[in-house]
Formats: C-alpha cells, structure tokens, sequence
C-alpha cells in the first residue's frame, strides 16, 4: 500500500473527463497524458478523500492505461503512467491473500518501466548484462528522468518480494539498488522522501545476519518522514507497519498511527494520500494483537 503513485489520479481523472470517449483518446495518444487540462483534473482528484470510489474506479482505469501502452509502446508517458497505475492498485487495494495477483501486477509494471528507459540504448544494451555494466549504463540518466527510474526501482523490487521464492529474481536486487542509488543521486528529495522510504523498509525486511540494520532502517524512515513534512502521512504509517513491527515496539507503533489518525493536515493535493494512510493505520491497529 506504501503509496498512491501521482500517476493514478492522473490517468483516472483521464477516465472520468473523457466519459465515453475513450477510443478517441486512443487516437489521439499519450500527450493528452501530460497536457496542463490532465494536470488539472489530476490536481482534482488528488482532493478527493473517497478512497473507495478510487478503489471502484481503478480497474476501468487500468485496462484503459493497459491499452494506451499497447498502443504507444514508444512513449515513456504512457508506459510509466501504466506501471504507476498497476503498481499502486497492486499496493492499494489487492487482497494480500492475492499473492499470485499482486506478483503478476508488479511484473507487468517493472516491465512497462523497463521498456521505457530502454530508450535510453546503453541501458537497453546493458539491462540483462553484469551488474558492473548495469550500474555504468545509469550514469546516462538525469533529473528528468528520476521518477521513471524510481518507479521501475520500486516495481522491481515489489516483484522481487513477491517472487522470494526464487533465488533468480532475489539475485535482481542488486540492480534494484543501483537505480535507486542513481535516484538518490539525481534527486533526493522525490516523492516526498520516497527514496529514504524504500531503503528504511530495505534494511528492515532483509534477514538477521544478513543485512538488516535497524537503527540504519529508522534514519531512513526519519528523514522521508522530514522530507514528506507534516502534511505528509504515508510515511508516518509505513514507519509503523516496518520500523516499530519489526523492533518489536508496541508503544511507537500504536503512538505512530494514532497520531496518523487524529493528524487533520491541510494540505490539498495529499487529501487522497491522506485519505489512504488513515485507512491503513486503522487497519494496523485492529491487527496489533496478532503483529505483537
């Protein structure tokens, strides 16, 4: 559930202007994806605090995103607003029950970001090769191109989780840490403080005696938690559900999302955001008796 990628209201606010039109949207293809009226609607629905009318609508969301990455497999837009938007319903709303559903979401979003920084030939050349000429290939990446990177990091490493049982996809991790690594370098503060997030969960879900450090863990969580601000309430839960579960720390954890709970940050355009990580600490919270 970590985050409701931006993408997602983007493109459901594409559904909901186009009404029936969505054949016509086809044709006229991915700029309509970037342009200052999507924008708006987007800047719209990210106000919106109905998380289940967001849930309801995903899935006409996702095939139309679907069919606009078949229909443009060369437009980095589209294929990144694809992988946001199978990425976030995956974390969001799929049962965790639904393993084999959620894994093969988070496939198809590793590759529809892996296909768009393919355009970028030394990474295409290198993708499949030695990590060594991987991590080489990202030096070609710049700011602008940091949020693609960080959503094919996060989706790879979500599909990775998924498959831990397979010694193959666990070896990928390397590479995941190497784009996140670029990210770091390119911009820091993306997302607010989605990097420092994915390493706080990193270190903290990696095994005892091979590389989970706690301590590292929470600097990470503590600084997405200052880089997101206040009005910011994602991170606060996911330092919850990781960081406190993890150390065993019943008081932090019910202390954390109970702040979440009662926070009324106003802050517009995370009202959506918001809306998700209240939902998410009460579900915590009931769960604390079987988590402790």
């Amino acid at each position: 559930m970590k985050r409701l990628g931006i993408l997602l209201p983007l493109a459901l606010g594409l559904a909901v202007g186009a009404g029936g039109s969505g054949c016509a949207l086809l044709r006229k293809g991915a700029a309509k994806l970037v342009s200052p009226m999507a924008t708006e609607l987007s800047d719209g629905f990210m106000r919106q605090n109905d998380v289940d009318l967001v849930r309801e609508g995903a899935p006409a969301f996702l095939l139309m995103l679907d069919a606009l990455a078949e229909a443009h497999p060369d437009k980095p837009a589209v294929l990144i607003a694809a992988a946001e938007a199978q990425m976030a319903y995956a974390m969001s709303f799929v049962d965790p029950s639904q393993k084999e559903r959620s894994k093969t979401m988070f496939l198809k979003a590793k590759t529809y970001g892996l296909r768009a920084l393919s355009r970028n030939k030394r990474f295409a050349c290198a993708q499949d090769g030695p990590c060594d000429d991987f991590a080489r290939s990202l030096s070609g990446f710049r700011k602008q191109d940091a949020e693609a990177l960080l959503t094919t990091a996060t989706a790879w490493a979500m599909w990775i989780i998924a498959s831990s049982d397979s010694p193959a996809a666990m070896g990928d991790m390397t590479k995941v840490l190497e784009m996140m690594k670029r990210v770091h370098v390119l911009d820091p503060g993306i997302r607010q403080g989605g990097v420092d997030l994915f390493y706080g969960i990193y270190y903290t879900v990696l095994p005892l005696g091979g590389g989970r450090d706690l301590e590292k863990a929470r600097r990470h969580f503590e600084r997405s938690i200052e880089i997101g601000g206040p009005g910011y309430l994602l991170n606060r839960v996911t330092f919850a559900e990781f960081y406190a579960r993890y150390a065993f720390d019943q008081e932090l954890f019910e202390r954390t999302l109970n702040d979440v709970i009662a926070a009324e940050p106003d802050v517009p355009e995370f009202t959506l955001m918001n809306s998700v990580a209240k939902m998410r600490a009460r579900a915590l919270l009931g769960q604390m008796d079987d988590l402790f």
